[in-house]
């Protein structure tokens, strides 16, 4: 499978000086990983308006179609983060919860070979406004009930996720992930 081999090969992108990324802990089912960033001049708004543009911000290498274009996000209870491209089709995940006033989006996840274990893969976005202005971005990804194996793959994951958060917070910032 295609993103299984990108998911192993991939490479952790570090990019803004005021995001950090890390495995907040493993179990034998399973693991818990964080990415948080300050996005100085940001407003709840755009950060939020940027999490409905993923096909914008997502890395291409970690689709199956290979084009990020192809990715798209309906930011409301029971929306998909659906890719699409002529021959084939995928639900990544499935939003469980849209609040934006509340800046929190969380959503079902079992993203590329995590679908094919029996597992739960919960992504959360949560954006805080600072009193010294700007946002705050929180992207905690959980997992369990794969067993081992699952727990085994949290560092790799971490990559993709962290790598893709890393884009977002790009996009946010500047309009372009690259």
């Amino acid at each position: 499978m295609k993103f299984v081999s990108i998911l192993a090969g991939a490479v952790l992108v570090v990019g803004a000086s005021s995001a950090s990324a890390e495995v907040v802990s493993t179990s034998a089912n399973g693991f818990e990983l964080r990415s948080t960033a300050v996005l100085e001049s940001t407003t709840s708004e755009q950060a939020w308006a940027a999490l409905g543009q993923w096909g914008s911000w997502w890395s291409p290498a970690h689709t199956y179609s290979g084009s990020s274009a192809n990715v798209n996000l309906g930011l409301s209870a029971g929306g998909c983060l659906c890719e699409v491209w002529d021959g084939g089709q995928i639900e990544h995940a499935r939003v469980l919860l849209a609040w934006p006033g509340q800046g929190l989006l969380r959503m079902n996840a079992p993203f590329g070979p995590l679908q094919a274990q029996p597992l739960t893969a919960i992504l959360t976005y949560t954006i805080r406004p600072r009193d010294e202005g700007g946002v705050e971005v929180t992207q905690t990804f959980v997992v369990g009930g794969g067993g081992e194996a699952t727990a085994a793959m949290a560092p790799l994951v971490d990559t993709v996720m962290s790598g893709g958060f890393e884009r977002y917070v790009r996009y946010t910032q500047t309009g372009s992930a690259d």
